[in-house]
């Protein structure tokens, strides 16, 4: 009996192991068309894509390195019409090709709000969370993708499902649960109405669905919206965070539990070291690296600093590595797989073109590549930090670089969760299997549901007088049902929603406003 047990736990953990190495983020894509293929992990190598972006982005990549999917945010061409969704988000499939129905992301266009999160229920299906960052758009909201849909071109499922309705950070992160399959997303709550808070949101995802925990009030104040980051260290044990106003708080991470405690401030708000703008921890989790922009008089003069973490004085062990002028300016910072830390600069000078991007000319040593520090774990010089010396192949780096989490980290071996028993999780945002979620600024309801019997579904919209103002009829993508219903042919009022199958009926409402 102990050896059939023995064995048991064994293939729970190698299980848990195979999960944890099924995904990785060896294909990165940012910027103007650009992209790093890590698949060698010794000699990366320009890639590319046809993002256009110059913060928010996210890829995932299958266990050899392959490029899966990838999103972010604006969709340029919805940029250019001027259609009133400017700054939403799309996903686009391994060949660069809009996934159907793929496009109208929440989102506002931000720079680490977007974040792509394999279904721990199903391999062909991904989450991909964003974050309402401004009062305009508040809440944390998921959208599902399956891969095996279209011949393998995927399918938009599920869009704009909504988990939460607090305004967020732009600095949503992810860690894999200590089971090795299920995830944690996190994110921080702000508010400058009627108190600054400081309350950070921990989400549970698992085959079962998504279960948001309660809100935990723990570190500094949040002061800042859209200069607040997030990230995890390397084993996921521990969560940093950055504010802008030059703030590096730290803080002990359950695996299993999803709790925060030990919170530890290493620097407080200070004159001299703030307008953080990115960071990153080293591998060994020895240093925190920061960008910091719109620094002296002019605001012209942006830096790279280095911090030590095992200092007794953190903020007085500051090491300034590197120096950028205007028009260059500092941007985001992200961990490679290959464990260097990369560096995007922006290159924001006067420029003919006024359509949110470079013009195709505009070609400079600042944006054709992005900069390296080949050691982060090493102080000061030994670090190696190479500005500039990663070449884009003639594609184009702005602020921002991919906000992908560490999915190769494994099980936590040896903790009470490190093998795949977790039990909660209860699909959020929905009731009776229907879900709708209302945005005012394109007046479209976007409905969603799961869990249906059926195989053709109907799609009926009432007035508030009972009357039938939106009729659709379409197959089911097995259990699941989604479509976006442009509402601004109706007047303000609430709206009841009712979705039929041939062998159930789920109902909801809904307000416009």
């Amino acid at each position: 009996m102990k050896v059939v047990k023995s064995l048991l736990v064994f293939v729970l953990l190698l299980v848990a192991g195979n999960a944890s190495a099924q995904y990785t983020d060896r294909y990165w894509v940012f910027g103007d068309s650009a992209g790093v293929n890590f698949s060698v992990l010794t000699n990366p190598i320009p890639a590319n894509s046809v993002l256009r972006s110059r913060g928010t982005c996210a890829s995932i990549c299958d266990s050899s390195g392959q490029l899966l999917l990838y999103c972010g945010s604006p969709q340029v061409s919805l940029w250019l019409a001027g259609t009133g969704v400017e700054t939403f988000g799309y996903v686009l499939n391994k060949f660069h090709l809009l996934v159907d129905n793929g496009d109208k992301l929440y989102g506002l266009g931000w720079y680490q709000d977007m974040i792509i999160i394999p279904n721990p229920g199903n391999s062909n299906q991904f989450y991909i969370f964003c974050a309402g960052v401004l009062p305009l758009e508040t809440g944390l909201v998921y959208s599902v993708v399956d891969l095996s849909l279209n011949g393998g071109l995927g399918k938009m499922i599920q869009k704009n499902v909504v988990v939460t309705t607090d305004t967020l950070c732009d600095g949503i992160t992810a860690v894999k649960h200590g089971n090795g399959r299920d995830w944690w997303i996190v994110s921080k709550n702000w508010s400058y109405s009627p108190t600054y808070r400081n309350d950070i949101q921990v989400t549970l995802v698992t085959a079962n669905g998504i279960t948001p925990l309660p809100k935990q009030n723990i570190g500094s104040l949040n002061t800042n919206a859209t200069g607040t980051r997030l990230k995890f260290n390397e084993s996921g044990n521990r969560l940093y965070c950055v504010h802008v106003e030059g703030i590096i708080d730290r803080f002990d991470f359950d695996r299993c539990t999803g709790l925060l405690s030990n919170f530890y401030n290493f620097t407080p708000a200070n004159a001299n070291y703030n307008n953080f703008w990115g960071f990153e921890v080293s591998p060994d989790e020895s240093k925190i690296y920061t960008t910091s922009i719109y620094k002296t008089a002019n605001q012209d003069s942006s830096f790279l600093f280095q911090f030590d973490l095992n200092a007794s004085n953190v903020l007085g062990s500051v090491d300034t590595l590197g120096t950028f002028l205007a028009p260059s300016t500092a941007g985001i910072l992200q961990k490679g797989p290959d464990d260097k830390i990369y560096l995007s600069v922006t290159w924001a000078g006067a420029d003919t073109c006024n359509d949110y991007l470079y013009c195709y000319e505009t070609v400079n040593t600042t944006n054709s590549n992005i900069s390296v520090i080949n050691n982060p774990d090493s102080a000061g010089a030994a670090c190696d930090f190479q500005p500039f010396s990663f070449y884009l192949g003639g594609h184009k780096a702005y602020w921002g670089l991919p906000n992908n989490p560490n999915y190769e980290l494994g099980a936590w071996v040896g903790s009470p969760c490190d093998t795949l028993t977790v039990g909660i999780g209860e699909v959020i945002g929905y009731k009776n299997n229907l879900s709708v979620f209302y945005d005012p600024r394109i007046k479209t309801a976007f409905v969603n549901a799961k869990g249906l019997r059926g195989k053709k579904a109907t799609l009926q919209i009432f007035n508030s007088a009972g009357q039938l103002v939106f009729t659709h009829n379409s197959p089911t993508d097995g259990e699941y049902f989604t479509l976006d219903v442009d509402m601004s042919p109706y007047m303000d009022a609430m709206y009841v929603v009712r979705l039929e199958t041939e062998r159930e009926m789920v109902s909801g409402k809904f307000v416009k406003r």
